[in-house]
C-alpha cells in the first residue's frame, strides 16, 4: 500500500486595495489556484493536482489560508501562487509564509500569524467583521485532517 504524502502551506492573500472581501471564500481560492496551475503548467500540471489540492482553511479577515498539496507538486503550487497577480478581477498577491509536513505544524504558525493580524486589524475591521474574524480564529485549533 502506498502512502500519499502531503505538504501544508500557510498562504497570505494580500489585496492591493486593502479591503476585506467576505464574498471571496475557500472554494474561490481553490479555483484560482487550479486556474493558475493550468495557465502556468498546462493540462498536465492541472491534472496532477486534482486529487491532493485542497484549501483547508481561509479567513478573509486575517487574509490567511492553509492549502494542502502533494509533496511532488509543491514546487508547481508555490510557483503558481507566486505568479498570481489578481483574484476575482482585483489585484492580489499570494505569499507563502510557511511550508510544513503536518497540519499541526502549519496550524501553530497560522495561529501566531492570525493573532498578530487580529491585534493589528482591530481598528480597520468593523464590529461585525471583528466578531466574524474572532469566530474563524476560534475554529482554527479544531481543524483536523
Amino acid at each position: 500500500m502506498v502512502r500519499l504524502k502531503n505538504r501544508y502551506l500557510l498562504v497570505e492573500v494580500a489585496w492591493r486595495d486593502g479591503k476585506v472581501d467576505d464574498s471571496f471564500g475557500d472554494t474561490a481560492l481553490l479555483q484560482a489556484i487550479r486556474e493558475g496551475v493550468a495557465v502556468n503548467f498546462g493540462d498536465f500540471g492541472a491534472g496532477t493536482n486534482l486529487a491532493s489540492l485542497a484549501v483547508r482553511y481561509y479567513s478573509p479577515y486575517t487574509e490567511t489560508a492553509i492549502v494542502r498539496c502533494a509533496t511532488a507538486e509543491l514546487e508547481r503550487i508555490m510557483t503558481s501562487l507566486a505568479l498570481t497577480t489578481e483574484l476575482k478581477q482585483r489585484g492580489a498577491q499570494l505569499r507563502v509564509l510557511q511550508v510544513a509536513g503536518t497540519l499541526a505544524g502549519v496550524k501553530r504558525a497560522a495561529l501566531e500569524h492570525s493573532c498578530g493580524r487580529l491585534a493589528a486589524g482591530t481598528s480597520r475591521l468593523g464590529r461585525q467583521h471583528l466578531a466574524s474574524a474572532e469566530a474563524l480564529h476560534r475554529q482554527l485549533p479544531a481543524l483536523e485532517l
